[in-house]
């Protein structure tokens, strides 16, 4: 279901806070060193993503999180953190939805999903970008 586009300006209004809860995360995400830990991480973070593209179903998205997180896949820590950045998002979008008069139509999945969406899509930016910050601060490239 598309968004209407009162719904849409609603969910623009939360980007900077989205982008911001992502770094925050991501300061998390980094702080094991392994590489090899962090690549299962990055591929986990893109698949959440994915499920979450082709779902209005936040249990779906908690259920597959800490399956990964069970099987070692994604950090306990930064799993815990995402699931509480999630459950913060959901009640967000509940306060906005109240507000804005649409708690109990057809849309409020869609659009408490679709912040989800947005969180983890910057997340997985987030991740990425401090990977290559990470690679240049370590000699990635060669120095002068």
């Amino acid at each position: 279901m598309k968004l209407s586009a009162k719904l849409q300006r609603l969910v623009e209004r939360e980007l900077d806070s989205l982008v911001k809860r992502a770094e925050q995360c991501v300061e998390v995400a980094v702080r094991d060193d392994s590489k090899k830990k962090k690549d299962t991480q990055d591929t986990q973070f893109r698949n959440l993503q994915n499920i979450a593209a082709a779902t209005t179903s936040v249990f779906v998205l908690e259920n597959f999180l800490r399956y990964q997180m069970g099987r070692g896949y994604v950090d306990e820590k930064v799993g815990e953190r995402i699931l509480q950045d999630i459950e913060d998002l959901k009640k967000r979008a509940e306060d906005v939805a109240r507000k804005e008069g649409f708690a109990e139509s057809e849309e409020f999945p869609t659009f408490r999903m679709e912040l989800i969406r947005l969180y983890l899509g910057f997340l997985v930016r987030a991740i990425k970008a401090e990977a290559k910050q990470g690679e240049s601060t370590r000699g990635g490239r060669g120095g002068d």
